[in-house]
């Protein structure tokens, strides 16, 4: 075994005795070096080792390294499991890169195999250096400068600190076999642009530019995690169930306001692709106008401000108009459960306990969500008012507004679920009937 495998298997800690293991072996040096090394742990460690094999059906020698894996595996008496897929056409219907389609249809193989088992993969230090490269020349921010993460879900890469010289130099220097994928040495993809033609540039202005990277993605992870640490204290606070707190987003500073924004739409809106930093900035601005103004971030999610609150959702079709007559007694509705009684009723929700003038009902009651135009004229008023204007004084929540229910006589409207009454048939003292509304378990 290796001395520097050995070495950074013990710092990284990540492999158990008795562990269940997938090896990602694709035949390359890199991928061989971790087969090799667990072969020689892998009885004194109790190891169950598989090995998975994807052939990505786009070179001629691709059954070449598929024979070559299989036939290595049966040396050993390790169980290889195979698959060939068309990974230019999973890119061309999918609308991926050729890199983003081959990533995907790998993990999703080595997952489906894999069940309780940890997925080991050979990436290396070189690997690390160019994917740091590769997210500054796309634009990153830290999480980016970081680069690749030696635990990530069911995902271990325990080789990350050995660079790829060293790995070659182990495998000439014991005569073992791998095979060379010649697409490495083609400047198809721009990883391979990296590796080829970047880094051996860089490399002339900095010898150690290897070395320097993989400083800068250790000191990216520190203060990546130093951040996360921070937005994590304070997303509790700014983050409540649906919705952001706009007074806990605008004391902030901005940078921190948006790793915030950041991590919502992360964990509520990842497969939707609205995560980039025009959104993000835009969600943030957002925070400081006025209330009610939507902002549309994908085709069917939108962003929007309603007063001390800002909510980011999938839109939805427009809500069906809901209708039921009621009745004495206990009336059952989308809008919770509503007992009318004549008999004064004592509650431990008094606001939703409403005792009207029974002689000032015009025919029969029902109740309804509200209707373009309605008025009332709200307890204590002497003038109509329009309902969507009542809402908007009283702070009411935009798409709330379509699903409070309303009781209404044949003429007029006499209580706001939750509010207030009509000045039109409350209790005065020439009242002899009265009737008591009582609604429970309110349903918006």
């Amino acid at each position: 075994m290796d001395k520097l495998f050995c070495e950074n298997l013990k710092k990284l800690n990540i492999i158990k005795k008795g562990d269940k293991l997938t090896l990602a072996v694709s035949g390359g040096a890199d991928s061989m070096y971790l087969f090799y090394n667990f072969m020689d742990i892998k009885d004194e460690l109790d190891l169950d080792i598989i090995v998975c094999h994807l052939n990505h059906g786009i070179r001629e020698t691709a059954k070449r390294d598929e024979d070559f894996v299989k036939n290595i595996c049966e040396s050993y008496k390790i169980k290889c499991i195979t698959k060939t897929v068309n990974m230019d056409k999973y890119a061309r219907e999918n609308k991926l890169s050729s890199e983003e389609a081959g990533r995907i249809l790998r993990y999703n193989f080595f997952r489906e195999n894999s069940k309780n088992r940890k997925i080991l993969t050979a990436h290396n230090a070189n690997d690390r250096a160019e994917t740091l490269l590769f997210n500054i020349i796309r634009g990153t921010g830290i999480s980016g400068l970081v680069g690749i993460s030696e635990v990530k879900g069911d995902i271990f890469r325990p080789i990350l600190d050995i660079k790829r010289r060293e790995i070659e130099d182990y495998l000439h220097k014991n005569n073992l076999a791998y095979v060379d994928d010649e697409t490495n040495f083609e400047e198809i993809y721009t990883r391979n642009k990296i590796r080829l033609s970047l880094i051996p540039y860089l490399s002339k202005l900095n010898p150690n530019i290897i070395d320097s990277l993989l400083r800068l993605s250790k000191n990216a992870r520190d203060a990546d995690d130093f951040i996360k640490e921070i937005v994590e204290k304070n997303y509790k606070k700014a983050v409540k169930e649906n919705y952001f707190v706009v007074d806990e987003i605008i004391k902030i500073h901005k940078f921190l306001a948006c790793e915030i924004i950041k991590k919502y739409l992360i964990e509520n809106f990842y497969a939707e692709n609205i995560l980039n930093r025009d959104n993000i900035l835009s969600i943030y601005n957002l925070f400081f106008g006025e209330s009610g103004k939507v902002l549309q971030l994908g085709s069917n999610i939108s962003a929007r401000k309603s007063y001390d609150k800002v909510f980011i959702e999938r839109e939805k079709a427009e809500r069906e108009k809901r209708y039921a007559k009621l009745k004495l007694g206990i009336n059952k509705t989308d809008f919770g459960e509503i007992f009318i009684s004549k008999d004064e009723r004592n509650s431990e929700a008094p606001s939703f306990i409403k005792t009207i003038d029974c002689d000032k009902i015009k025919g029969k009651l029902f109740i309804r969500t509200r209707q373009s135009g309605d008025r009332f004229k709200p307890l204590g008023m002497k003038r109509n008012k329009k309902v969507k204007d009542y809402f908007i004084d009283r702070k009411v929540d935009r798409l709330k507004r379509d699903k409070i229910g309303i009781v209404c006589d044949e003429e007029k409207i006499i209580y706001i679920i939750g509010m207030d009454i009509s000045e039109d048939v409350k209790i005065d003292e020439n009242t002899l009937n009265k009737l008591v509304l009582e609604v429970r378990n309110v349903r918006y």
